[in-house]
This record gives structure tokens, C-alpha cells and sequence, in this order.
């Protein structure tokens, strides 16, 4: 992991490209908030990714949570037929 390094331009692309009108995660922040601040985070992020991936830790809220299966279509014995899904009201 030492040899991957996240870049601010980076964070920027990936934030541009989310979808502004979904719903916000377990963390409450909007999409279309993270594209509006785009050029203010993007730096700090980068800063905060690369440190984790040189310290070879997360912090903990990113290793955790619930998450239920929905099931799609076909034979509910089979595990391929059900998709992971973070409930709505699992705020922390």
C-alpha cells in the first residue's frame, strides 16, 4: 500500500463525478454538499488518506457497518440473489 498516493486532483475527480442527487451516507453528508466544497476538502482528504495508507491503519467508522441484504430476484437459497444494502435509518 506504500506505493499508492492519493492526490488532491484525484479527490476532486472522484467527487465530481457523485451523483448530486442521491441520499447522503451514515455520515449525513450530502453529495451534492462534498461537490460544492469540493476545492476546499480535496487537499485535507488526500492528506488524511495518505496518512492512513502510510500508518497501514483506518480509523475505526470506516471498518464498521450494518448492513442488510436485499433480496433481488430468484431462488431466496442462494446468496448471489440478495444485494448488501446500508439501512437509511443506520445513523451513527
Amino acid at each position: 500500500m506504500v506505493d499508492i498516493e492519493i492526490t488532491a486532483r484525484l479527490v476532486k475527480r472522484k467527487l465530481q463525478g457523485v451523483w448530486a442527487d442521491k441520499s447522503p451516507g451514515v455520515d449525513d453528508m450530502s453529495p451534492r454538499l462534498l461537490k460544492e466544497i469540493v476545492d476546499e476538502i480535496a487537499h485535507p482528504v488526500a492528506i488524511l488518506f495518505n496518512q492512513s495508507l502510510e500508518d497501514g491503519s483506518v480509523p475505526l467508522d470506516w471498518k464498521t457497518a450494518n448492513v442488510m441484504p436485499i433480496f433481488k430476484k430468484g431462488s431466496r437459497n442462494q446468496t448471489v440473489n440478495y444485494r448488501p444494502v446500508l439501512p437509511v435509518n443506520c445513523r451513527r
